[in-house]
């Protein structure tokens, strides 16, 4: 059993926690470091994926809070090179991190040695979180952010990170080497870089290291369909998810620039079949590095904290239904009445068209997609003007007897269209009054047989499966037509509506269980929007119907955590854990087990204060 082991720092490499460990037991061999924290001599120092640990674990636990997951996710690449894999490679490389039943296997699961983006050929320090440490714990350590492949500069203190003399892979895979001031030489070249990509470079820099801190996994189906969602949103792709690779290809470009995409070794050549932006952007057959998918999420105006969304989202470049009418003769004019809309393409631009037909017999399209709530008002050409409106022009001309200006402003049309269709009417009128008997009764036959054959249809239904009928009854008969409708079953329409107030208090209801679920978990997930919805399977309600639920969106207001509050929540239980653990609440320990950038706010130091307070008088009463 092992006397002593140093204490595992915040953003540490496993692999640098051994190395420690192995300069200050002052072991001669490297095998005696090894058996003594495997039980092997055999089993290799992997800085990256390492395997064996639960070995090692079962030697350590009584020295580190920490559990052998929290091991594996903070302080190893598991989540880098796992978030975009599937789960069954995320939970074979789980198990053979822990058991390492299947030597070099790991990297071939997770697609690293195939991959054409190069992991660090050394070991990499930033120079001020160097100073920091020492300052702090007296030794510099190999922080686990700056190895990451496609990290190049230091996210806190925006500074280049420096090589070491140290081997990533060193020849001796059997030994561990610490970071220490003789082999992290500060006498370096710095980069030159542009202003644009280093600032890129820090942006990419945070976005990987929260991928490589952070619990997430993604379906390979969900990633195709958040990126089918976001290349449509941004134009890039059509309704149908075709992609315009040679646009896609120049905008990427000029967005990153040339310098950066290098730089991350992830150049962009359009020509080439095999090009991996052309490779992620259809059907996904393998896997890709996830710098490429950062990449792509940041372009595209996401983050890996928001990237989730998509997985199930379907582009709706009109909106959501039901849509309003904008016939001005309608007595539902402007109303959303309108249950669907048909989707097409222009010719001409690429762009989605929408085509919107009301009962009433307006039809009008307009080129999308929408982009505020004032683009659902908007006509680009009416296809038909339909009975009401036509009947609309007669009665403002031959009835009212307003002039053809004041019924187009009226209509919303120019004073041609009201003339053509005036004209159109009188003739219409007219030739009505000779239309026999015989026609008329046999129409009136077939609408009442009509509807005896679709008694429990609405009245709107009804119309759309004979809509000819319906029309000609309308022009030539529309009183009777109006006092032999009432007895078809307009109940249809309403047992089809949703009890939005019943809703409310159900969801309510659901979403208070799994509140108090969710904060029995052992270690604080936290309690939002998106994790609610998730729970109760019901996201897309909460996202689109809010406005609706007027309980459940106080409800959730009232319990939805900032992150502030769940960093401050993190904290209580942090310190509360240790406490229970017999360990000293010191501020750096609550900081690594409540899983807390350095970077955080005054709020949460104040918490961690008073938390360090309260438990070192409950210590002074004992």
């Amino acid at each position: 059993m092992l006397a002593f082991f140093p204490e595992l720092y915040e953003d540490e490499l496993l692999y640098s926690w051994f190395a420690r460990y192995h300069m200050r037991s002052c072991n001669l061999s490297p095998k005696a470091t090894m058996t003594e924290l495997y039980g092997s001599s055999r089993v290799m120092a992997v800085p990256d994926l390492p395997a064996h640990l639960r070995q090692v674990y079962k030697r350590l636990k009584h020295f580190d809070p920490l559990g052998i997951d929290e091991w594996i996710g903070q302080h190893t690449f598991f989540h880098y090179y796992t978030t975009f894999a599937k789960k069954d490679v995320r939970d074979r490389v789980f198990t053979e991190m822990l058991e390492g039943t299947s030597p070099g296997s790991i990297h071939m699961m997770t697609g690293a040695m195939a991959s054409s983006v190069s992991e660090p050929s050394v070991f990499r320090f930033c120079p001020k979180c160097a100073d920091e440490d020492i300052q702090q714990y007296g030794e510099m350590y190999w922080h686990m952010s700056h190895q990451l492949p496609g990290v190049l500069v230091c996210p806190k203190h925006k500074h280049f990170l420096l090589n070491s003399s140290v081997s990533f892979r060193g020849k001796n895979k059997y030994v561990y080497h610490a970071a220490t001031m003789q082999n992290c030489k500060r006498s370096q070249g710095l980069p030159m870089y542009s202003e644009k990509t280093i600032q890129s470079l820090l942006i990419i820099a945070k976005e990987l290291i929260q991928l490589a801190h952070t619990d997430l996994s993604f379906t390979r189906s969900g990633v195709e369909q958040a990126y089918k969602y976001l290349l449509q949103r941004q134009g890039y792709a059509t309704i149908s998810g075709s992609v315009d690779q040679h646009t896609l290809a120049q905008q990427f470009s000029h967005f990153y620039g040339r310098e950066l995409l290098e730089a991350v070794q992830s150049p962009i050549d359009s020509d080439n079949s095999s090009c991996w932006l052309k490779a992620i952007t259809r059907k996904q057959r393998k896997a890709f590095h996830p710098i490429r998918h950062i990449l792509l999420t940041h372009f595209l105006g996401e983050s890996i904290d928001t990237f989730y969304r998509y997985e199930s989202q379907t582009y709706d470049p009109f909106g959501s239904p039901p849509y309003p009418c904008l016939n001005p003769a309608a007595d539902h004019y402007l109303q959303p009445v309108i249950p669907n809309v048909k989707e097409t393409i222009c010719t001409d631009t690429r762009k989605p068209v929408g085509t919107f037909t009301c009962s009433c017999g307006f039809i009008y399209s307009r080129r999308g997609p929408d982009h505020s709530i004032e683009d659902r008002y908007k006509i680009g050409r009416v296809k038909q003007f339909g009975l009401v409106w036509q009947d609309k022009v007669h009665d403002l001309i031959y009835i009212k007897k307003l002039s053809y200006y004041a019924a187009a402003k009226r209509l919303k049309v120019d004073i041609g269209t009201v003339k053509k269709y005036a004209n159109q009417q009188q003739i219409a009128k007219d030739d009505s009054k000779e239309a026999s008997t015989l026609p008329l009764e046999s129409k009136r036959t077939q609408w009442l047989l009509f509807q005896e054959e679709n008694s429990k249809t609405s009245v709107t239904e009804v119309r759309k499966r004979n809509p000819a009928l319906y029309a000609w009854l309308y022009r030539h008969d529309r009183q009777w037509l109006q006092k032999h409708s009432s007895k078809i079953n307009k109940t249809a329409v309403k047992n089809q509506r949703v009890n939005w107030t019943e809703r409310d208090r159900q969801l309510v209801k659901e979403i208070k269980d799994v509140v108090h679920k969710l904060l029995k978990f052992p270690k604080p997930v936290r309690i939002n929007r998106s994790r609610i919805g998730k729970e109760i399977g019901k996201l897309a309600l909460l996202e689109r119907h809010l406005e609706k639920l007027f309980q459940t969106n106080v409800y959730l207001n009232q319990v939805t955590e900032s992150v502030e509050q769940f960093q401050i929540r993190r904290v209580r239980w942090a310190a509360k854990t240790l406490y229970n653990q017999h360990q000293d609440v010191v501020a750096w320990r609550i900081r690594r087990l409540a899983g807390l950038h350095k970077d955080i706010g005054e709020k949460v130091n104040r918490e961690i204060d008073l938390q360090i307070d309260n438990y070192s008088n409950c210590r002074k009463e004992v």
